[in-house]
């Protein structure tokens, strides 16, 4: 997944790669809600705690990353449309 920071563009784009099987599950419908913005899009990355306990006790914690679209990305200084 590329992306370029909302507030600071100049820093050029990132990709994301992740394992998380959750990501790879919504990407489908994320697709699809980007399909329905009509360019670029304005989203929130953000890396959500999870933490659960196993069967036998043990204690599980990590991040799984979490995309939300906020909207149509709007124009930013230098005429890049901005997006993360």
């Amino acid at each position: 997944m590329d992306f370029r920071l909302a507030d600071m563009p100049e820093a050029g784009s990132f990709f994301l790669t992740s394992s998380s099987w959750d990501l790879a599950e919504s990407l489908t419908g994320l697709a699809g809600v980007l399909d329905g913005v009509g360019g670029a899009a304005l989203c929130q990355l953000r890396l959500e705690l999870v933490e659960f306990a196993t069967l036998s006790g043990t204690q599980v914690s990590y991040r799984r990353p979490v995309v939300e679209v906020e909207g149509r990305a709007v124009a930013g200084p230098r005429g890049f449309a901005l997006a993360a």
